[in-house]
């Protein structure tokens, strides 16, 4: 039968930051996707290394980074939540990109899947990430820059007791979103919006990911929001067949498989065959859509090297088109 991959599990229930203070957090509900063959049903396959790129993160509102001078919070956010992914997850190895994609809201879904395609291929890698950050906003800035007598007399107050109350005015919001792809089809696996505020005291430029910034209140609550995004990427990650693409000659059984050693291959090892189909769109000017499609033949490797290994195609000596090797 026909068989479409991947998919993606109904997102976990994510845990609570356990830095500093506890923060309200407000997420939206995570896409949901039927699981495929009960993919996480075992974790044999799932110890193979998948490649992960991880984009930057936008900013939607730059100037609700001006106090603190934390603008590179694009490209500090998308690093520790790879940080966070990789010491968590063994199998997953993250690929930094100084980039990031369109807003979803200026694109479309195919065209942006289109995108994700090309980032993929060209980085040689099997998902990859995106995501923005929302808003950094001040609630009310004046109670940080330019308090009164009274204001000044309860922010040291609170300074002292190191205790959060509702007549803290010196709050700051962070939001950001993610979105995980499969990077041979584009298709989305995982998305999801995490919210949280902090107490922003500092006046200072201290900058996004330094020691100084760690040290406040809303730095706190933002490292527990982004391990929290780094858990329910990784279990949908986790259950991900690993897959990789294969270079085939008409007429030969024998092909070359980006994938080796490095990722966890052995020599004997079988993958299943899926064949790319590439569908245009109906309703979109040179835009398409692109599927997995079950060929149900095996391919058994004989030799194995770091980064590729050379396999044999059972049931048929010839192939056209394009096709990927899937972990069963």
């Amino acid at each position: 039968d026909n068989q479409s991959i991947p998919s993606a599990p109904p997102a976990s229930e994510p845990e609570k930051p356990t830095a500093g203070p506890v923060a309200l957090v407000v997420e939206s509900k995570a896409e949901k996707r039927i699981l495929g063959n009960n993919q996480c049903r075992s974790d044999s396959n799932n110890s193979l290394q998948k490649s992960l790129l991880v984009t930057a993160f936008p900013r939607l509102i730059p100037q609700s980074s001006n106090a603190g001078a934390l603008a590179d919070a694009e490209h500090q956010l998308p690093k520790l939540l790879s940080q966070f992914l990789e010491a968590k997850h063994s199998t997953v190895t993250p690929i930094l990109l100084n980039e990031g994609l369109p807003s979803p809201s200026l694109s479309t879904d195919n065209l942006l899947a289109q995108q994700i395609q090309k980032l993929a291929r060209n980085q040689r890698t099997q998902l990859v990430l995106t995501g923005e950050i929302i808003d950094m906003t001040m609630t009310h800035p004046e109670a940080t820059y330019n308090p009164g007598m009274y204001t000044r007399f309860l922010n040291g107050l609170f300074d002292f007791i190191e205790i959060r109350n509702r007549f803290d005015k010196r709050e700051r919001v962070f939001s950001f979103n993610v979105n995980l792809r499969d990077g041979f089809t584009g298709q989305t696996l995982f998305t999801k919006r995490y919210d949280t505020y902090g107490i922003w005291g500092s006046t200072k430029e201290v900058g996004f990911d330094t020691p100084l910034f760690w040290k406040t209140d809303y730095g706190q609550q933002i490292k527990g929001l982004v391990k929290m995004a780094a858990k329910d990427v990784g279990a949908v990650v986790r259950c991900q067949p690993f897959i990789a693409q294969i270079d085939s000659r008409p007429g030969q059984s024998q092909i070359l498989l980006q994938g080796g050693a490095n990722n966890g291959l052995r020599s004997g090892d079988t993958l299943a065959l899926y064949q790319m189909v590439v569908q245009g769109s109906e309703t979109e000017y040179k835009q398409h859509q692109v599927r997995l499609v079950n060929r149900n033949m095996a391919i058994e490797l004989r030799e194995v090297y770091p980064s590729h290994s050379v396999g044999l195609i059972s049931g048929t000596t010839y192939l056209s088109g394009q096709f990927l090797a899937v972990a069963q």
